[in-house]
């Protein structure tokens, strides 16, 4: 496993944890779904690692750790895992979970948005293209032992055995509500689905018989609130416990004498970014895509709107990420050059350019953002229409090709690099896997292959460095700034982990831990 420095920020304290009492969160906006076959967003996951289980996880400090598994053996050639699962396993709906649960939930999955998680598994390209009835590589020994075989080695693969599209799900209520299981989900994990009132809340109540023990927290809410504002003012009157710090109060936040203890600000493995499909006009050339990309200016909103909380982009990964490196260049803020560039395509001072709508969700701060790069590349004579929609549209229309010029920002499933770029940038996961730019270039994927088969090391990295600084060059993605995450939290909340892979308030945390000392 890759060895990775977290800085990890608790707020658990020695006292007794104590137990009852419902915790109040909040999301800018609604999940689109609660089934981790079709969740691509932090914050359906949010939702869905509460409610269900994986045969692992990873611990405060991003270590692999069991979760159904009790533990797991490598073959001697890196290519077959050998799963030991726990006994005695309930389901939220009663049954005890066996081996072949497992093998129903990673078929299922894999035909849904996430194949990526597992295509590296030998008969799953197959399978996904509906030529085959099952995945070979998966193969249940008896009720509780699994065998999964590599089509070759993969040094992040334990990675995905944590990650949430691998979670297990019971095949009679998956089968049994088709559809609407993404709305009425049911796993093994710590928090059981109570309800869902759409652009309202998310209602869970902890499963008393989860295998590690009731969590101690009764309830959890996840309050659906657009706004910032309304945000920040439903936290400081006490109907929330845990909130994001608006846009632009990140400094006062750290002054205020009432919110400087309980505001938070720290790292996570995410990048803020457009993105452009290469495949509609006028972004299939690449000369408009690298206009584009030299007339915009993060320093504005890293400086300005973000108050330097954040940290400026220089390329794709962010500098937590293993294998990040400073050597990496995002095209440099030139308005002469975009200008010479949009002459060069055919169209000076951006006379004859069809219009260009740029797609992105709600939240007042992705709304000040289009509003900055609406503003930036009129200066060159583009004219930007904006496109505000909620989440579940907009993700909608970026995966499915609507969109040409679309706000994407990417947050780590796992610490490392290949999570970023092969999955953003690989020819095969073009669409809703993760290629929404529809990107190909044989070269590039070539680097991806060899590094993603090659042993953790400099060599590995060299690669994925070598495909970053092309699809920079190529302006396939603009990086605008890393992600920080900025929360205010009530002092009276417990044992809440914060890592470089949660997002504030969209925490992808485990709730079992967290206790209200009040």
């Amino acid at each position: 496993m890759i060895g990775l420095a977290v800085a990890l920020l608790s707020s658990t304290a020695a006292a007794e944890p104590k137990r009852g009492g419902t915790l109040h969160a909040v999301f800018g906006s609604d999940p689109p779904t609660l089934d981790p076959a079709q969740a691509t967003d932090t914050t359906s996951s949010a939702v869905i690692r509460q409610i269900f289980d994986g045969l692992l996880e990873l611990d405060e400090r991003l270590r692999v750790t069991g979760a159904l598994a009790r533990s797991w053996t490598l073959s001697p050639d890196h290519r077959v895992y050998t799963f030991h699962l726990r006994s005695g396993v309930k389901f939220q709906a009663g049954r005890e979970f066996v081996a072949s649960d497992v093998k129903y939930s990673f078929e299922r999955a894999a035909r849904g948005k996430r194949p990526w998680v597992f295509e590296k598994i030998r008969g799953a390209p197959t399978f996904i293209r509906g030529q085959a009835a099952d995945i070979a590589g998966i193969r249940t020994v008896d009720e509780h032992t699994v065998e999964i075989t590599l089509d070759r080695p993969f040094a992040p693969f334990v990675y995905l055995m944590a990650y949430d599209a691998a979670s297990i799900v019971p095949r009679e209520e998956a089968e049994k509500r088709g559809a609407a299981f993404a709305s009425h989900p049911v796993g093994t994990g710590a928090f059981s689905f109570v309800s869902w009132r759409r652009d309202d809340q998310v209602v869970l109540e902890g499963f008393p018989e989860h295998f590690r023990g009731a969590p101690y927290l009764d309830r959890t809410i996840f309050r659906i609130i657009p706004a910032e504002g309304t945000r920040f003012n439903e936290y400081r009157t006490g109907s929330l416990d845990i909130s994001d710090i608006p846009t632009g109060h990140c400094r006062a936040a750290q002054k205020d004498p009432p919110l400087r203890d309980q505001a938070v600000v720290w790292p996570i493995l995410g990048t803020h970014a457009v993105r452009f499909n290469v495949e509609r006009p006028p972004f299939n050339d690449r000369r408009i895509r690298q206009a584009i990309a030299q007339a915009i200016d993060p320093t504005v909103a890293v400086n300005g709107l973000l108050e330097g909380c954040v940290t400026p982009a220089r390329g794709v990964l962010p500098p937590a990420m293993p294998g990040f490196s400073p050597h990496v260049r995002r095209l440099p803020f030139d308005r002469e050059r975009a200008r010479q560039l949009l002459a060069s395509a055919g169209f000076p001072g951006g006379r004859g350019l069809p219009s260009i709508a740029f797609h992105f969700n709600t939240g007042d701060l992705n709304q000040r953002i289009a509003e900055l790069l609406q503003a930036q590349l009129r200066e060159i004579g583009i004219p930007l229409q904006l496109r505000r929609l909620d989440w579940a549209a907009h993700i909608k229309l970026v995966d499915d090709g609507t969109a040409g010029f679309f706000r994407q920002g990417w947050i780590a499933d796992y610490p490392d690099p290949e999570n970023f770029l092969t999955v953003l940038f690989h020819s095969r996961n073009i669409g809703a896997a993760g290629n929404t730019s529809r990107y190909r270039n044989p070269a590039v994927d070539r680097l991806f292959d060899e590094a993603d088969a090659m042993p953790v090391g400099p060599g590995r990295f060299d690669r994925y460095t070598e495909a970053e600084q092309v699809v920079l060059d190529d302006a396939v993605w603009v990086s605008l700034y890393h992600y920080s995450s900025r929360a205010l939290i009530k002092p009276y909340v417990k044992g809440l982990e914060r890592s470089p892979l949660s997002s504030a308030p969209e925490f992808l945390a485990p709730l079992r831990k967290v206790w209200l000392d009040r």
